[in-house]
Parts: structure tokens; C-alpha cells; sequence
């Protein structure tokens, strides 16, 4: 399994409290089958941009945590883009392995920013493939998964959380990733580890349980191919996404959602 989500960095951000912790988590991951990760630090506002330095610095602690122990893990450098109105992919965490393509990107879990979709549209236009972080814990998308069904239309990608689909983040979020399963639109499964407990990097329970739901193939695309092709920059593994009829008894939020990603049909 590879693992494109996760928060190993010590003493970053709301990942592990120190080296140990860190350590504790790495151990936990290769144990339980995983042999890729990419550490995706929160970077959640303009500041955070220019820690570059402190996050390579941290990154040099984790490679040789891994020599030191003599782990095969191999790992990758990569961040959580909270998008602003200003963001830029031009750090060397922006990207996974700074391969200049994808960035594994989120927003508020209560709201989609309008400015969201323009962004978008705009890093796509310039190569960057985003890939949407947990699209099944944001109220909009659990109360109207069509944002979700534009968003991959536009060309961007979506990645679940282990824990939405075994209910670790409520029933909401848990039927809410497997609608978004069912109609095609996920890409990746991956941990968003924070830590050995409840917000734990282990993945082979979650894989476990959706090759029993949907079958091994599928379970692989979306914890081994895809997340290999991403950190080394190539196309993903895509079916036709299958769209959501419209609900009636939602018009407001539907025509909002048109509004929004209304610059998608003009020439």
C-alpha cells in the first residue's frame, strides 16, 4: 500500500509531538503493509508557505529515523495546500516528490470558498493536477455530492480518508464516501495519520474492508497504482464518473453550485 496523505513531521503541526512519536508511527505503517508514504504537512496559511527550510529540515530527521532503524519504508515530501485566494504551488512541498503536478489540496470543512473553483480551474490550466484531501468530511459535499462530481469533471482528483469509511468521522461522512465510490469519483484511499490512535496512518483494515465491498482491483487502483502514478507524476487511473441526478428538493444549493462553476461553459 502506498500512502499519500499523512502528518509525520515532528513538531509541525497537529501530527506527532516529537521524533519518538514519529517513530512510533513509521514502525506502525511498515507493519501494517505500507511501503510508500508521502508527508503532507498542513500548510494552511500564507506564513506557512515560507517555512520551507524547517519543514526540509524536519524531513532530513525523518530519512534518517528510517536509516537509523533500518526500515524499507520509502518516503516523499509532499504538503496539505489549505487554498487561499493567493496560493501558489511553487514550493518544493507544494507537489509530491516536487514532481511540479499533483498537490494534495483542501478547504473549509463547513464551506466551499467561492473563489475554490477558479483556483482550480487555473492551476489545471497550468499542469498542476490538485487532488481534493477528504472531500467526504466537507458539509457541503455530504449534504450535495455534485460539488464533488464537478470538481472531478473539471479534472481534479479526490482522496478519502480511511477513517469516513469505517466511521471513525460519522455516519455522514462514512455514506457519503462510499456515494462517491459507488459513482466513481474517488481516486485514492490514504490514512491522514496524525498518529498511532484515533487518527491512526494504519491502513490495513480499511483495505481489508473495501476489497470485501468492492473487490481487489479497484481497492488497488485506489491504494497502489494511483498513489504510485501520482508521486511519480503520471496520469491516474480514471473511470467515467457517474453523476448524481439533480435534487429537487435542493434547487438553492444546485443553482448556487452552477453559479460557481458557471466560467466551465463559457467559451
Amino acid at each position: 500500500m502506498i500512502d499519500i496523505h499523512t502528518h509525520l513531521l515532528p513538531e509541525f503541526d497537529d501530527g506527532p509531538k516529537d521524533l519518538d512519536e514519529t517513530r512510533k508511527m513509521l514502525a506502525l505503517a511498515e507493519k501494517d503493509g505500507t511501503t510508500e508514504v508521502v508527508l503532507t504537512s498542513h500548510i494552511l496559511n500564507p506564513s506557512d508557505h515560507e517555512r520551507e527550510d524547517e519543514i526540509l529540515e524536519k524531513f532530513e530527521l525523518v530519512k534518517q529515523v528510517i536509516r537509523k532503524d533500518g526500515r524499507s519504508l520509502e518516503i516523499y515530501l509532499g504538503g496539505e495546500i489549505y487554498v487561499h485566494p493567493e496560493t501558489k504551488l511553487d514550493r518544493v512541498f507544494s507537489t509530491f516528490n516536487n514532481n511540479k503536478k499533483y498537490a494534495l489540496v483542501e478547504f473549509g470543512m463547513r464551506q466551499i470558498p467561492e473563489f475554490v473553483p477558479k483556483i482550480l480551474f487555473d492551476w489545471l490550466m497550468e499542469g498542476y493536477k490538485p487532488i481534493i484531501a477528504h472531500p467526504e468530511r466537507v458539509l457541503p459535499i455530504m449534504k450535495n455530492p455534485s460539488y464533488a462530481y464537478k470538481f472531478v469533471q473539471m479534472g481534479a482528483a479526490l482522496q478519502l480518508n480511511a477513517g469516513s469509511l469505517l466511521g471513525v468521522f460519522g455516519d455522514s461522512a462514512k455514506k457519503c464516501a462510499h456515494e462517491l465510490i459507488e459513482h466513481k469519483l474517488v481516486h485514492f484511499i490514504a490514512s491522514d495519520g496524525h498518529d498511532t490512535n484515533s487518527r491512526s496512518i494504519s491502513l490495513r483494515k480499511v483495505y481489508q474492508s473495501m476489497v470485501i465491498k468492492y473487490g481487489e482491483p479497484l481497492v488497488k487502483t485506489l491504494m497502489e497504482d494511483n498513489p504510485k502514478r501520482a508521486i511519480r507524476g503520471e496520469e491516474l487511473i480514471r473511470e467515467e464518473p457517474i453523476p448524481f441526478e439533480e435534487d429537487e428538493v435542493r434547487p438553492t444549493r444546485w443553482k448556487a453550485l452552477k453559479r460557481k462553476l458557471r466560467f466551465l461553459r463559457e467559451p
